[in-house]
């Protein structure tokens, strides 16, 4: 039962998603993801899943879009099996929360858009501590 609900899962998240996005960096090294929009024009919601030199995992974002700007800010969580990159190096952890702060980077490509982030993230698993990631990355769709 348990795979089918997951197949099913995964079916749905792609009829719905309306970007895919690769992205290199913060915070597992490459992140594949889907983007899905929430709240038309104001609100999207991001969930991904990344491998890394150290770590395997995963995490979903709700993201705001600024308006009339290329601006996007957000909130997530995350959690993997080893730790996460960002700096300092003493502070990563395994999982927590993070903040997302991005922005499209405008090139002139019909339904390929190019991101930057930056990812202040608070670590709570193993314990507790502070990290500042980034992130770019590539997203394909309408």
């Amino acid at each position: 039962m348990r795979r089918v609900l997951a197949v099913l899962a995964v079916v749905l998240a792609l009829a719905l998603a309306q970007r895919a996005e690769v992205s290199a960096g913060s915070p597992f090294g490459v992140q594949g993801g889907l983007r899905f929009p929430l709240v038309p024009l104001l609100l999207d919601g991001r969930v991904y899943g990344g491998a890394g030199l150290e770590a395997l995992g995963g995490g979903a974002d709700l993201l705001l879009k600024v308006p009339l700007t290329d601006l996007y800010l957000g909130l997530g969580a995350f959690y993997g099996t080893g730790p996460a990159l960002t700096l300092p190096q003493e502070a990563r952890g395994q999982g927590g929360v993070r903040a997302v702060l991005g922005t499209w980077l405008n090139l002139p490509l019909p339904l390929v858009g190019v991101y930057a982030e930056l990812h202040p993230v608070y670590y709570l698993r193993p314990a507790p501590g502070f990290g500042l990631g980034v992130a770019v990355g590539l997203s394909v769709g309408l």
